[in-house]
């Protein structure tokens, strides 16, 4: 499974590790991933979201 939230198509992002001496090499910061389990067509499933989509969630169930 690829590190792609479902719900806001977010994925790991590009970054600069830059050294003291001013030396850039590529790295990735990866997103805050968790596993829940979301009612979906009468059965329970777990997806892999994103803690920023639980927010979103919670705020329109409650």
């Amino acid at each position: 499974m690829s590190n792609i939230c479902i719900l806001t198509k977010k994925k790991k992002k590009t970054k600069n590790k830059i050294s003291h001496s001013n030396i850039k090499s590529k790295c990735f910061s990866n997103l805050n991933f968790k596993k829940k389990l979301i009612w979906i067509k009468n059965t329970f499933k777990f997806l892999k979201v994103s803690t920023k989509s639980m927010k979103i969630i919670k705020k329109c169930i409650f």
